[in-house]
């Protein structure tokens, strides 16, 4: 439910251009004929965009929304007025206006007669010129909207006539007329394309029958019909949108004003548009029902004629090749069909629809229909793209308001389908045989009665923001009823698949769950019966969400808060307010009474007193006693006291707000108090705290907020850090918990790992220098060569390759003074003296010890040699 944002904005307060729109002049109060008496719906303000049209008495304005917001009081059209009169040829008061689809006519309703008038483009008539401009106009049934005929009660629109002029027209005594209007042929001003008596229909038991509607001049005799078929109003059953179910937008809804509810369908002009979804939906219904009556043995047979009838009015559909028409959008395209002259074009008169419990609140004044959602599943497969009808209901909502202010909001459970009555009567056929009841089920019943409990026509307008939510203008304002809440709640139990326990929740859903209602547009008690059906205009790019009415030629206006979803496409989202204060609710500025205004009618009782003679002219003659002068002071009291008693009324209203805005005012200055203690407590402004007598004078010492706040700012600090210890502690606790810590010793040996295997690794091939002071160090300069090979002398790396070329060397001496000796002996005989083969014996023994000693340190170094390389190629591969 959207936020009421601001009450009688200041652009329709007295003196401004709004408040001029609706204000009577002279030649609006005096019609040049006597009207007749109206009781029926007023809908005296309609809309086009942003563009509003205003009826006041038999005068027809235009303004536009923008401009009265933004133009000064005064103006400069004419005669000071900010709206454009549009001259007609309508002599009566004018009760309803309507705009078509199209937004090319507008509709113009009298009690009883229907006048439709061409409307210029915007662009005509937004320019400087505010002059009148004269308005082509045609009277749509000369002879069947007069006033010898029944009055009418509702002129709509048809949603699915592919020009969006195609006018449906409903009188008392329910007549039913289609105007398929055209501009270049008068004719179909004057005669109806299609012209239905609910009454004949309801009784018909064929189509040869005659239903049409009653010719002028032709008087008919007394029916009870005539009393129990009264229509209160009309309306379809959908908007022509994709999101809807096949039948809604073909289906029309008829509300009598005892309470009987009737539906037509299909109602449809000879030439309709198809929405994207309306064929395949309707197409996948018939079919799944054909295949389900064709194997049950029990159907009756009624419902297999109404299977047969829509499977043949659905194959004409198909056999068309459709015409393509630029619909709303100019690169969207709409499918424009001929009507099926099969079954016919006059649909079954269905219902009386019955309720769950009778409607002992008023007669029936104005009908709603919200459509049933179109079931995707059954239209596209699971991979094709959705329409977007995943939110709302399944079934049909249905209100109907009342004269002592209360909605009925009812579920059409079964749903409408098309239905059209046999070609011929039947001799097996029994009327029991077509008496299938049909049924309503009363969710609920809003009462909106307040101050106000009867006497007014409430009327509904649709809300132009959810589709699941309705405005309903009474006497006493306009209400918001929001139904998206339970709508939610009962979809998903009907959604659901399992049926156990389904009777519980419903029941638990009707008692818990109420629609939210909320008053958007307050009217004070003095002004007339009926007041207008309040007008919607949503257009965030300019006007935002404006709540339009008027009553006894007073405007009363409410703007609304934007949705988001809407607001996006045309403005950034402001999330800095996000945390400020909720703002107060909004209200009504205080707006003089008419009778402040009004001019007395006393100047004019003494002017004709005065011609009479009665009294003097200067009123100081003598008065004389007689009958004349006794009847002029029972006249002058009266109208005194008339006058007197409405100033009165009008002063005590002004002296109650003041009252109520002292005693509002003593309150929020209450509150406020209340607030600047709790302020005080917090800072400690007011508290006086005894350090001890630290000075000579033994004197207490007062501390001031500042000193407290900053005392509790610092042990919160403190606070702080005792807590930042304890997480420190906590988290060297978990850490210790996963393993034991690493010890100096093997950190150190982590360290000296990870240098001798970066130390093993082969140096990289560095890149040739760029730079000047690189190119004079280059690596093959003696100087360098001798820094690298120092280097690489001292590294690991230099000396195990140092330990591996000394090895080599060592073995190739062993090897060389192995072979030396070999030699020796070889040439040594056996003849030669003991001295010298003692001296050689004694030299080979030395060798041999010093061989030993090598060979040995040899096989230490071997050992150590491989030790550290075993080492290293583990390290590497722990590495």
């Amino acid at each position: 439910m959207p936020r009421v944002v601001a009450q009688q904005p200041p652009w329709i307060a007295r003196g401004s251009a709004g408040h001029q729109l609706f204000q009577n002049d002279e030649r609006a109060k005096k019609p040049t004929t006597k009207s007749a008496h109206y009781d029926g719906p007023t809908r005296k303000v309609a809309h086009r965009g942003t563009e509003i049209f205003a009826a006041v008495g038999s005068e027809l304005r235009w303004a536009d929304v923008n401009a009265l917001e933004g133009s000064p009081p005064g103006g400069q059209g004419d005669d000071g007025k900010q709206y454009r009169l549009l001259k007609t040829t309508i002599s009566r008061p004018i009760q309803q206006l309507s705009v078509s689809r199209s937004g090319d006519y507008i509709a113009i309703l009298t009690s009883h007669t229907c006048h439709v008038g061409l409307l210029p483009a915007s662009s005509h008539l937004h320019s400087a010129d505010l002059s009148p401009l004269r308005l082509k106009t045609f009277q749509v049934g000369p002879t069947a909207h007069v006033l010898e005929q029944a009055p009418l009660k509702s002129a709509i629109w048809h949603p699915l006539s592919p020009s969006g002029n195609c006018l449906v027209t409903v009188t008392e005594d329910a007549c039913v007329r289609l105007w398929e209007l055209d501009s270049n042929n008068r004719s179909t001003f004057d005669e109806p394309s299609l012209a239905i008596d609910l009454k004949k229909l309801a009784n018909a038991n064929s189509t040869q029958e005659d239903f049409s509607a009653s010719k002028y001049g032709i008087s008919t005799g007394f029916s009870p019909d005539n009393i129990e078929m009264q229509v209160a109003a009309a309306c379809f059953g959908g908007h022509g949108t994709d999101d809807e179910h096949g039948w809604s937008s073909m289906t029309l809804w008829v509300a009598m004003g005892e309470g009987d509810v009737y539906a037509l369908c299909p109602f449809l002009p000879s030439k309709w548009r198809a929405p994207a979804t309306m064929l395949p939906s309707l197409s996948t219904s018939v079919v799944a029902k054909m295949r389900a009556a064709s194997g049950d043995s029990g159907i009756t047979a009624a419902e297999k004629q109404v299977v047969d009838q829509q499977c043949t009015w659905l194959a004409e559909l198909d056999n068309q090749d459709p015409v393509l028409q630029h619909g709303e959008d100019e690169f969207d395209t709409v499918e424009v069909y001929s009507r099926p002259a099969k079954p016919g074009p006059v649909p079954k008169l269905q219902g009386p629809f019955y309720m769950s419990t009778e409607l002992e609140s008023g007669d029936v004044t104005d009908i709603f229909v919200i459509a049933s959602k179109v079931d995707d599943d059954a239209v596209y497969d699971e991979e094709s793209e959705e329409v977007g009808a995943d939110d709302g209901l399944s079934v049909g909502v249905i209100c109907l308001a009342t004269s002592s202010n209360k909605v009925h909001v009812c579920l059409d459970l079964d749903g409408v389908e098309a239905e059209w009555l046999p070609p011929k009567r039947s001799r097996s056929f029994t009327p029991d045989d077509d008496d299938v009841p049909k049924d309503l089920l009363l969710f609920e019943t809003i009462d909106l009665s307040g101050q106000d409990p009867s006497g007014s026509w409430p009327t509904f307008t649709a809300s132009p923001i959810e589709r699941y939510e309705i405005l309903v203008t009474t006497r006493s304002g306009v209400y918001n009823l929001d139904f998206t809440h339970w709508t939610t709640a009962l979809e998903a139990d009907l959604a659901s698949d399992s049926d156990a326990g389904v009777d519980f929740r419903l029941k638990m859903l009707l008692e818990s769950t109420k629609t939210a209602v909320a008053q958007v547009i307050t009217i004070p008690s003095d002004h007339e019966r009926n007041v207008n059906a309040v007008v919607a205009i949503c257009d965030p790019a300019s006007v935002g969400h404006v709540l339009f009415t008027a009553a006894a030629s007073t405007p009363f206006a409410t703007v609304l808060e934007i949705p988001i979803h809407l607001a996006h496409a045309y403005a950034p989202v402001d999330f800095t307010s996000a945390g400020a204060l909720p703002a107060p609710e909004p209200r009504a500025p205080y707006e003089p009474p008419e009778a402040f205004f009004q001019p007395s009618a006393l100047p004019q009782l003494l002017k004709v007193a005065a011609e009479k003679r009665i009294l003097g002219s200067d009123l100081k003659a003598q008065v004389r006693f007689s009958p004349a002068t006794l009847q002029l002071m029972t006249d002058a009291h009266r109208i005194m006291s008339s006058e007197t008693h409405r100033l009165g009324l009008a002063a005590a209203e002004l002296f109650r707000r003041c009252e109520r805005m002292q005693a509002e005012l003593r309150e929020q200055v209450r509150r406020v108090n209340e607030i600047a203690q709790k302020v005080d407590v917090v800072v400690g402004a007011e508290e006086d705290v005894q350090h001890g007598d630290d000075d000579n004078s033994g004197a207490p010492q007062l501390t001031g907020g500042k000193e407290k706040i900053e005392h509790r700012i610092q042990q919160s600090q403190d606070k702080t850090r005792q807590l930042q210890a304890q997480v420190d502690t906590l988290r060297a606790k978990m850490l210790s918990l996963g393993g034991k810590q690493l010890s100096a010793k093997e950190k150190a040996f982590t360290r000296e790992v990870e240098t001798l295997n970066r130390s093993l690794e082969p140096a990289e091939a560095s890149e040739a220098p760029t730079e000047p002071a690189a190119i004079l160090h280059m690596a093959n300069s003696p100087s360098s060569k001798r820094e690298h090979e120092q280097e690489k002398a001292d590294s690991l790396t230099g000396r195990f390759d140092a330990v591996r070329a000394l090895r080599k060397q060592l073995v190739h001496q062993v090897e060389d003074l192995a072979a030396q000796r070999r030699g020796a002996e070889g040439k040594t005989g056996s003849g030669e003296g003991e001295g010298r083969g003692g001296g050689v014996m004694a030299m080979s023994g030395f060798r041999s010890r010093k061989m030993e000693v090598v060979r040995e340190l040899l096989e230490r170094e071997t050992a150590l040699v491989e030790g550290v390389g075993a080492r290293l190629e583990r390290l590497r591969a722990g590495s």
